[in-house]
């Protein structure tokens, strides 16, 4: 059944405004990783900050989709490497950052090598109980669309 596209982008984008740690899943050649993050957000656009070195920079460098989630949302989307930190391009991420994580960005915001993701989400998936039925609530952004769909269960 369709839901109300906008009532479910509000609540993914509250979503993120209240939850700053989120766990972000990369692969690249059949190798799964995922760990939490500290992230960010500016509306629907996800950001997070990481070294070249790192195992999750160089799935991305290979494999643009990630997925991150927490509780009981999951979030598909594409990842864009954003170049280093301070390269003046950042400027929101960096903003953000200092106010939601500002022991982090003190201890690694300015470490060579350090870069900018961002996380275009492409779909995202609640689930949730209702009356106590299973259901899955999906923002489709790429197609506009929010849908609910009842999962089977036993009466």
């Amino acid at each position: 059944m369709d839901i109300s596209y906008n009532a479910l982008l509000e609540e993914t984008i509250e979503a993120l405004t209240t939850h700053k740690i989120w766990v972000l899943a990369t692969s690249a050649h059949d190798h799964v990783t995922a760990r939490s993050m500290s992230i960010v957000n500016d509306g629907l656009t996800i950001y997070f900050q990481t070294h070249r070195s790192f195992i999750k920079y160089r799935q991305i460098e290979h494999n643009k989709n990630v997925a991150l989630c927490h509780n009981n949302i999951q979030i598909e989307g594409e990842a864009i490497i954003r170049g280093n930190v301070l390269n003046g391009s950042n400027d929101t991420f960096l903003e953000l950052y200092q106010r939601d994580h500002a022991e982090s960005y003190r201890v690694y915001g300015k470490l060579e090598g350090q870069v900018v993701i961002e996380v275009k989400p492409t779909k995202v998936t609640y689930w949730k109980y209702i009356d106590h039925i299973p259901y899955k609530d999906i923002l489709d952004i790429v197609n506009t669309q929010a849908i609910r769909e009842e999962q089977e269960h036993i009466s």
